[in-house]
């Protein structure tokens, strides 16, 4: 297969919709985090409010390439899609901020402005980082979390107590969660003449980029839940002849919004029983975050944890290093320089 050409530099400097077409195209053509057009509607939305703003906000009107400090700042504090009287968040700001900023250095990287505007915000009124202790669980509510998985006793309790039981033990990426088939579970090989039926004994996980491609052994309780959903799955009719190990009652695949709902739904519920504070961060990504730190403190080497979480590199794992024990965030910067 050949590899898409790359977006190449132009010196006519392309309209707002054309510099965000042109940006995308070069995200697609990423190999390590390749955005697909599904992915970036958020960053569309965001890159047309902008334009939008621009052009018919501000007095004169004024062109993306033109655009300077005060108008990101004005933009992000007073973002249209806003509640009359509600104040913009942080995290929203921090959001609008980041697309604006990923556009603009792609805008300079190709010589269309002198430079980014975004950088010109004086560091006192930029939006505030997202404090990283927000991105793991902490420990209590790591058990809690496991403690609220659902004992499966229905179609759809059976299928979320796989996907959770997935989640937490393998750390899987949301995408690759949602992306599992049925021929994606391994299952071991009786001797010959046995009459013992095969056994559930691991997941091959797929993705776009190769160090995606893993297969990952699975405990007996991940087994059994895996099994389990199997069996209640044999008798969905709707998904007979699909290939998705998970589904929902409205799609034969498991939405991003399902998955979602799922987690959040069990941890905030596991807080309150556990009677912790909710988490200011929840979802998929954080299981999967708090997962991998969880194997690094342990003592799990850095070239297991990369394979086990499908990374290209420790570079991968550089954001969670505030988060992990004073050992692996020796071994980890030591080993980063490297790259």
């Amino acid at each position: 297969m050949s590899t898409p050409a790359l977006p190449q530099p132009s010196t006519e400097i392309p309209n707002a919709d054309g510099l965000f077409e042109h940006w995308l195209r070069a995200r697609g053509n990423d190999a390590w985090t390749p955005l697909t057009a599904e992915a970036a509607k958020p960053y569309r939305f965001i890159w047309g409010a902008w334009s939008k703003y621009l052009l018919t906000q501000r007095m004169p009107a004024v062109e993306w390439q033109h655009a300077s400090a005060v108008e990101v700042l004005h933009f992000i504090n007073h973002i249209p899609q806003t509640a009359k009287g509600r104040k913009v968040s942080d995290i929203t700001r921090r959001r609008y901020w980041r697309v604006l900023d990923r556009i603009y250095d792609h805008a300079l990287f190709n010589g269309w402005v002198a430079a980014n505007p975004v950088h010109a915000v004086a560091s006192a009124e930029r939006p505030p980082s997202e404090d990283p202790k927000g991105a793991i669980l902490s420990d209590a509510m790591w058990q809690a979390g496991i403690a609220h998985i659902p004992p499966g006793d229905d179609l759809v309790g059976a299928r979320d107590r796989a996907v959770l039981m997935l989640l937490f033990e393998l750390g899987l990426a949301p995408e690759e969660l949602r992306s599992l088939r049925v021929d994606s579970i391994l299952y071991s090989d009786p001797p010959p003449g046995s009459q013992e039926e095969k056994q559930i004994i691991g997941v091959h996980v797929e993705g776009l980029r190769d160090n995606q491609q893993r297969k990952l052994a699975i405990s007996t309780p991940l087994a059994g839940g895996l099994a389990h959903w199997l069996r209640a799955r044999a008798q969905y009719p709707a998904m007979q002849g699909e290939p998705s190990l998970f589904c929902s009652r409205k799609a034969r695949t498991l939405s991003n919004h399902t998955l979602l709902h799922l987690v959040t739904k069990t941890l905030a519920e596991a807080a309150q029983s556990a009677g912790l504070p909710t988490p200011a961060r929840l979802g998929p990504q954080i299981v999967r975050n708090t997962a991998i730190v969880r194997w690094l403190n342990a003592g799990m080497s850095l070239n297991d944890v990369v394979e086990r979480a499908g990374l290209k590199n420790v570079n991968g794992l550089l954001h969670l290093r505030d988060l992990v024990s004073e050992e692996a965030r020796t071994a980890l910067s030591q080993r980063a320089r490297s790259f």
